[in-house]
């Protein structure tokens, strides 16, 4: 694990994409905030304590996280280190568990750092449009640490299963932008209800404690059970197919 954690590091891209996507975060952060209090000041009802307003502001990092997470594995396909790596280790789960463990904790802690960065401009930008207790921030910052840590392994999955980059970031688009926006557009009941299970939708009702549809217990098993399957289907794969 100490050899995937120095090799994902070292490369220049792993530094430059979560830059981007803390810069991309934190200011969208505080626009958010900005315009809350901008709505609240002229009479609107704004109120979102900031920590919300962070976990609401993923939506653009999560893409960065999730690009990161399969280039892990697909760049090494398209440079040809894979080799190299199953000479080194050559069990090919323990290999892939071991990429599973690396980008899984780095989602959680980098998520952690997303919403405590977001929050302290988002609390000050919002004013007492976005005041916040205690509780409010932990259930943010488990969410988004949670749920950035889920994405992150299931895209390795994605990425395993398609060993093309520009498939994966794809893939990713389109499960965390194109089917949630998609899915509520079609009257068909169960279609609708579907989409509350996908990952964006799970993630936004761990992070900010909803009880409806569901709650965090719920949401956390709807995380897991993707990942399971996603991370689950490339192991499978990446055991019985040619490198």
């Amino acid at each position: 694990m100490f050899f995937e954690a120095t090799k994902l590091w070292a490369v220049r891209s792993t530094r430059i994409t979560l830059a981007s996507a803390l810069i991309a975060h934190i200011g969208l952060s505080w626009l958010l905030a900005f315009s809350a209090k901008a709505s609240g000041d002229n009479g609107y009802e704004s109120f979102m304590p900031a920590p919300y307003m962070s976990l609401a502001s993923l939506q653009l990092a999560q893409l960065f996280v999730a690009a990161l997470a399969a280039l892990s594995i697909t760049s090494e396909y398209s440079n040809g280190t894979i080799f190299s790596s199953l000479q080194a280790v050559p069990l090919r789960a323990r290999l892939l568990g071991a990429k599973a463990a690396v980008i899984g904790i780095l989602g959680f802690v980098f998520g952690l750092l997303l919403i405590g960065a977001g929050t302290l401009l988002a609390a000050p930008a919002a004013g007492h449009y976005g005041a916040f207790g205690a509780d409010e921030l932990l259930i943010a910052l488990f969410g988004g640490g949670f749920y950035l840590g889920a994405l992150s392994m299931m895209m390795l999955g994605v990425g395993v299963l398609l060993r093309s980059t520009a498939g994966a970031i794809t893939s990713a688009f389109v499960l965390i932008f194109g089917l949630p926006q998609i899915l509520p557009l079609f009257n068909i009941q169960w279609l609708q209800d579907l989409a509350f299970y996908l990952p964006t939708n799970a993630g936004q009702i761990l992070g900010t404690g909803q009880t409806e549809p569901y709650g965090a217990t719920v949401a956390v098993l709807v995380l897991v059970l993707w990942t399971l399957v996603l991370l689950g289907s490339g192991i499978w794969v990446f055991k019985r197919r040619d490198a």
